[in-house]
């Protein structure tokens, strides 16, 4: 009986050890299967790689269909513009038998320029009357605007240049006061009394000065990366130097100096 029992007790044991055998087996399989999930899920530094490489592709190939479909929509924005200013034209000719000759007012911009709109055919004899020329995208004339030019960067390279050419003819800086800043040059002052792209440019001295029109703002960013505004409430400049060939904003200094490639004309 003692041995039967002592025998019972020893199956009895080794069923329990067998037991725990089988349990610490199946854990050792749960962390295992476990540990694989886990590796599974993850990206590796190479498959990142290779995701972000693809995602630029992407981009790189969907940025300028975006674009273009930008500036489809701004095309169609501005060709709207003018047909409703072709037809307040009309109306005005029907109703009083002659042309407004008013000139096109600040209702419309074409969305992709500040430049204005002109007219092409403002004459109702012609067969195209009345006919209105966008800058960018119908009817762009080669006329500019100045005698210096039409842009910002046309005109302020123009005065630059001549500044330097009258001080190599004479050694000296132009005059800084009254019209001899314009006379000095070669310019006509009356032509310059009127903003260009809201914009009043003055050379003077070793300075060309710019002043945003009323209704306008200009925005910029200084060489540190500061954003800079320029509004006409300010009655302060920006201004290029000459002789450090260099941009600034209100005053000559290192820390107003400015990127001018930042430079945005906005109209209020």
């Amino acid at each position: 009986m003692v041995s039967v029992s002592t025998r019972g007790k020893w199956r009895m044991q080794y069923a329990d050890n067998i037991d725990d055998s089988a349990r610490s087996s199946h854990s050792v399989t749960l962390v295992h299967r476990q540990s694989q999930l886990y590796s599974a899920a993850g990206f590796t530094l190479v498959e990142l790689v290779v995701v972000i490489a693809l995602i630029a592709v992407l981009l790189s190939i969907a940025a300028p269909q975006l674009a273009a479909y930008l500036e489809q929509g701004r095309k169609a924005k501005c060709l709207s513009n003018r047909y409703n200013i072709e037809q307040d034209e009309r109306s005005y000719y029907l109703n009083n038998n002659a042309p407004s000759t008013l000139p096109i007012d600040d209702r419309y911009q074409c969305p992709s320029t500040v430049l204005k709109y002109v007219w092409l055919v403002s004459d109702p004899a012609l067969p195209d009357y009345p006919r209105v020329g966008c800058p960018i995208h119908y009817g762009q004339t080669s006329a500019p605007l100045t005698s210096l030019g039409t842009t910002f960067s046309e005109i302020t390279t123009a005065m630059i240049d001549l500044i330097n050419k009258f001080y190599q003819q004479n050694n000296r800086y132009p005059r800084s006061w009254g019209d001899y800043v314009f006379t000095d040059i070669g310019l006509v002052p009356a032509e310059w009394a009127q903003p260009v792209n809201g914009l009043y440019y003055s050379p003077g001295g070793t300075r060309v000065t710019i002043q945003p029109a009323e209704g306008y703002t200009l925005n910029m960013k200084s060489t540190a990366g500061a954003t800079l505004t320029l509004t006409p409430n300010l009655n302060w400049d920006l201004l290029y130097d000459v002789a450090d060939k260099q941009w600034y904003y209100h005053r000559k200094a290192s820390e107003n100096a400015v990127d001018i490639n930042t430079l945005q004309v906005i109209k209020n």
